[in-house]
């Protein structure tokens, strides 16, 4: 039975009164008020609710030791040692967390999620084995492994910017203009794209929002100074609606159409590129989609790796951009 935050909640003010041995016995009016404090409301048919729910077996209830002294007129545990914070694990439990455990293995791949891993192994370490199952030997999930990437290894840092607001300053590499700058920023999203990894931010020097590839960063260090708060909502709007992560211009989403063949076809249909894809087949297997989106360069790539199965009919400056694109390729 799923437990919302407020019954939990509730269940632990409970639970820390039967468990208080300066006020034993707490009456229904003593747990209410408890409540209150916590700024919760129950009414007392709520609270005899909550006390049969945790003296239910589990996994409906906690097996809470719970009864009505009526000499004291409150409530007690029969057991002492008894409380809901130090249910061991069953053998389902532990099954369970470890599968999910290896899955995370199998498909996170981030310093976040080894943190995760660490973190949750020290909670187990006094109930579960260390695992040696067939699935550790032989996983039956691979995914790409983005580790050695270059820069990767800031994610943590940038991560932490993000959660806690925190400017960065970094040396920024432009291939392009093949120089270094020295940058500080204001990140708020961390994206990963086709195995590379990305942060966006205010940029003090540019003054806008920019996209920074992790493999063009050295030294980033969090720096001490104001942050500067952009709009958050707007900007993952702006992210949401793009395939990529370069923007080819500073517009809104435009309606972009293209035409393929039926192979290609197959292929959109079983994999969209975006959520706004619209598909229509037709008599012979071809295929008109569009999409609503915010050209990027990613999607020029996209485009043009299918040659000439593919064939984008709007708009216009987009056709001529990827004609220069073509055309510039070894």
């Amino acid at each position: 039975m799923p437990i919302n935050k407020n019954a939990w909640k509730r269940f632990t003010i409970i639970d820390g009164l039967l468990r208080n041995k300066m006020k034993p016995y707490p009456t229904m009016a003593d747990i209410i008020e408890a409540c209150r404090r916590q700024d919760l409301d129950p009414a007392m048919e709520t609270i005899q609710k909550d006390i049969a729910q945790m003296k239910m077996s589990r996994p409906d209830g906690f097996d809470a030791p719970i009864q009505f002294n009526r000499r004291h007129l409150g409530y007690e545990y029969t057991d002492d040692t008894y409380s809901i914070s130090g249910i061991p694990l069953t053998e389902a439990d532990k099954a369970t967390i470890q599968e999910s455990l290896e899955l995370i293995r199998a498909i996170g791949g981030t310093a976040i999620s080894s943190k995760f891993n660490h973190a949750m192994e020290k909670v187990l370490s006094v109930t579960l084995e260390e695992s040696t199952s067939e699935f550790q030997k032989y996983p039956i999930i691979q995914t790409m492994d983005a580790t050695n990437s270059r820069g990767y290894e800031h994610l943590d840092l940038f991560y932490k910017a993000c959660l806690h607001r925190i400017p960065v300053s970094f040396v920024h590499y432009s291939y392009s203009k093949r120089d270094f700058s020295a940058i500080t920023a204001h990140p708020f999203l961390v994206k990963e794209f086709e195995n590379r990894w990305y942060v966006y931010a205010y940029s003090e020097k540019h003054q806008s929002v920019r996209t920074f590839g992790f493999d063009r960063i050295y030294a980033p260090v969090l720096v001490k100074r104001k942050f500067e708060q952009i709009d958050r909502a707007a900007h993952a709007m702006f992210v949401n609606d793009m395939y990529g992560v370069y923007p080819l211009a500073d517009g809104p989403k435009e309606h972009i159409h293209i035409r393929v063949d039926y192979m290609a076809a197959n292929y959109f249909a079983a994999n969209p590129i975006h959520k706004s894809q619209v598909l229509k087949k037709g008599a012979y297997g071809d295929a008109e989609i569009c999409f609503e989106l915010i050209p990027t360069f990613e999607l020029l790539q996209v485009f043009a790796s299918y040659g000439k199965q593919i064939r984008l009919k709007s708009p216009l400056w987009l056709c001529n951009a990827l004609t220069s694109y073509i055309q510039r390729k070894p």
